[in-house]
């Protein structure tokens, strides 16, 4: 809201309505002006003291005489609260020494903020603010409140504000994902991560992937290779995984398993599926690399006279080491048994202070594929 501040000796009848546009009534006036200089130094200055960059944009107008034209009016400026943004509106709000929450992930309609434990007793105010300052767009907002620990990787999340539904729908890359986030897994982050382990596939490659939740990288694969065969423990994700496949009409190019990762991953290479696969994604950061010890003979039953294409692995994991790409190749080389192979690392993003996800790539050994069965002890 702008309002006209009166100098002394101004009259009161004086119509301003020509200089601040039809919508000025009276001595108060809402809505935007034709040009309001937020810079009080120039309140008592003349039209030829302004800045040069203000003097040209009156002089671009085409009037020769701006003189006759502008005149400077003393204003208040009133700035209401859908002026502010959000992070401005919070640090108002919050304590002075609290770091604001100003970002959070969004999944379809729902804003999953990540507070920290001294935003706790300001959660339901954070919130509120979330939801107004990123309508309509966001419609339920969300705090994880604790880590995930079960098999299925689902959160624990708490609705703060707005509809308490989880269930939303994702577009990504093109696609659509159902997702509900009361029982399966979601990770807008890694948006970007799926793009690049995309890129590295072709149209002849068959794709299994171990940990493949509710198909982010499955179905966008299956635009693009041969086939694909998408596998997960959580048999709400393996549910919402075929609808998904259904909705986006690539059901006839994914194969979809609800089994233990260990076992998806016997019973494909057991199969005659084997021959086909030139790619194994394992996506899940927690535990992957602890599955790699499936490998090791997996061909150990194939005469290796017959020409047998040797998959290309992609697994997942989480590192605090100071040096984490060599921490993590070395827990895959001992979950292998090998000594020396090659391994391509990439740092997909700091998850927290310290702690990086990896992705490492490499060609399933020679000598791992048809190592012999060791004994137990």
């Amino acid at each position: 809201m702008v309002e006209v501040v009166e100098d002394e000796g101004d009259g009161d009848g004086e119509d301003l309505s020509g200089l601040l546009g039809d919508e000025f009534k009276g001595r108060r006036w809402k809505g935007s002006t034709r040009l309001l200089l937020l810079d009080e130094r120039y309140g008592g200055e003349s039209l030829d003291n302004l800045p040069e960059a203000i003097k040209l944009v009156l002089n671009e107008s085409g009037r020769e005489d701006t003189t006759s034209t502008f005149e400077l009016v003393r204003c208040k400026l009133t700035l209401f609260y859908n002026y502010w943004q959000m992070n401005e509106i919070l640090e108002a709000l919050l304590p002075n020494s609290m770091i604001v929450p100003s970002a959070f992930e969004t999944v379809g309609h729902i804003a999953h903020l990540n507070l920290r434990d001294e935003h706790l007793p300001y959660k339901k105010l954070i919130a509120e603010v979330v939801l107004d300052k990123n309508k309509p767009k966001i419609q339920t907002v969300v705090n994880k409140i604790d880590a995930i620990h079960n098999d299925y990787r689902t959160m624990q999340l708490e609705v703060l504000a707005g509809n308490r539904s989880l269930v939303t729908i994702v577009v990504e890359n093109g696609l659509r994902f159902h997702v509900d986030l009361a029982t399966v897994y979601w990770n807008s982050r890694l948006a970007t991560e799926r793009q690049r382990l995309l890129n590295c596939f072709t149209c002849y490659d068959v794709v299994c992937d171990v940990f493949a939740g509710v198909g982010p990288i499955a179905i966008s694969a299956a635009r693009k290779v041969k086939h694909v065969f998408a596998n997960d423990l959580n048999p709400f994700a393996v549910e919402y995984l075929e609808r998904n496949c259904v909705l986006n009409k690539l059901d006839r190019k994914i194969e979809v398993f609800n089994m233990d990762g260990r076992r998806f991953i016997d019973a494909m290479f057991a199969s005659q599926k084997a021959q086909s696969i030139t790619q194994v994604v394992m996506n899940l950061p927690n535990d992957a690399a602890e599955y790699l010890d499936v490998f090791r003979g997996i061909f150990r039953t194939k005469p290796k006279q017959r020409e047998i294409t040797l998959p290309k692995i992609h697994v997942y994991g989480f590192s605090k080491a100071q040096d984490p790409e060599f921490d993590f190749h070395e827990r895959i080389r001992i979950a292998l048994s090998e000594v020396a192979f090659e391994v391509e690392m990439h740092r997909v993003r700091l998850v927290a202070p310290g702690k990086w996800m990896l992705c490492a790539s490499f060609t399933l050994p020679e000598s791992v594929a048809f190592a012999k069965a060791t004994a137990n002890m």
